[in-house]
């Protein structure tokens, strides 16, 4: 039986100054739908929504993606092994348990890509940044 994992990634609305139109940087999306691609992930669905475009990404798990659940770019820090599951969660807790831990990741995920965009626009002047 195949197991997947599962990823999604929001691409926020960019503004066109400041009163200007809402619209998705679609050279942005390509470059990271291509990095995606390039670790092994299959773009699933896009869909647009309130504040952009969400997209679901899949690819094959590893028994080590099983196993450990590394955050994107902390490959390399040390990374603790969840506890080994009991048998009652063998028998269906543990979706629960996964589909919470994956809400918390996706909320993380969420939480550090807004806090980028707010530390990005504050470097911006128009069209300048400043460094």
């Amino acid at each position: 039986m195949i197991r997947w994992q599962y990823r999604t990634i929001v691409f926020e609305f960019q503004k066109d100054g400041l009163l200007g139109d809402r619209f998705i940087d679609d050279e942005g999306v390509e470059k990271t739908l291509n990095e995606q691609g390039k670790d092994g992930w299959e773009l699933v669905s896009a869909t647009m929504i309130q504040d952009g475009l969400l997209t679901l990404l899949k690819r094959p798990a590893t028994e080590t993606d099983l196993d450990i659940n590394i955050a994107p770019g902390r490959k390399n820090e040390t990374v603790e092994r969840p506890p080994s599951p009991t048998v009652q969660e063998e028998n269906g807790l543990s979706a629960v348990s996964l589909q919470q831990q994956e809400k918390e990741y996706i909320e993380d995920l969420e939480r550090r890509r807004k806090q980028a965009m707010e530390q990005r626009e504050q470097c911006l002047v128009g069209e300048i940044r400043i460094r």
